[in-house]
């Protein structure tokens, strides 16, 4: 399969934030990305800025506590959101983490759309029925992906995408993507692109 053309020319890490006030204020769009842990958030953010290990991969799920930027060429960041379904994580750390999703959610109001990341081998997470329809239900513009298809033959792969799109009643199948191989990059820009213009629906 041809390789993609990379659409990144420069991205850096800005800040980890907890709270509102910390997070930038420069006016500049932002494209968050949702996920339940170990879905392979940071990996498809280190694809889709090309650039090998600038969002760190772990394999503890819910070691990413806090929100964290990513500018990209200047004129956009990518926001990395804490994984949902943190089973490991402490009471406290829960509330906590619950509560900086929900916060950027409600009230970032340079947030300009959504993606959230759904295992394609796991296609009717609990985890994921909840935090899907929570973030439906924000108003905001909001694409699901379908990650890890390197995973699935081309048969499987379709089933999975068929199957995601039903548990969660979406209107289209998810994109479906392969970060170890940089499938369905150029797709996923190709929607990020209309979302940066403020014309997600065309």
């Amino acid at each position: 399969m041809k390789t993609e053309k990379p659409r990144v020319k420069s991205a850096e890490f800005v800040v980890s934030a907890a709270d509102l006030k910390d997070f930038p204020r420069d006016g500049l769009p932002q494209i968050a990305v949702f996920g339940r842990s170990n879905v392979g958030k940071s990996s498809l953010l280190n694809s889709l800025m090309n650039r090998k290990g600038l969002v760190k991969t772990s394999g503890t799920p819910g070691k990413t506590r806090l929100v964290n930027f990513f500018l990209v060429d200047k004129r956009f960041y990518f926001v990395d959101i804490p994984g949902f379904g943190y089973a490991k994580a402490g009471g406290d750390v829960k509330r906590q983490m619950e509560a900086v999703i929900k916060t950027y959610v409600e009230r970032e109001t340079s947030c300009c759309g959504l993606l959230y990341l759904v295992d394609s081998r796991l296609t009717d997470s609990p985890v994921d029925i909840e935090a899907l329809d929570w973030l439906a239900q924000s108003g905001r513009h909001l694409l699901v992906l379908a990650t890890k298809t390197d995973k699935l033959s081309k048969s499987d792969t379709l089933k999975s995408l068929a199957a995601i799109r039903k548990t969660h009643a979406l209107e289209m199948d998810p994109l479906p993507v392969s970060s170890l191989k940089k499938q369905g990059m150029e797709a996923i820009w190709e929607q990020l692109d209309l979302l940066l213009l403020g014309d997600p629906d065309r």
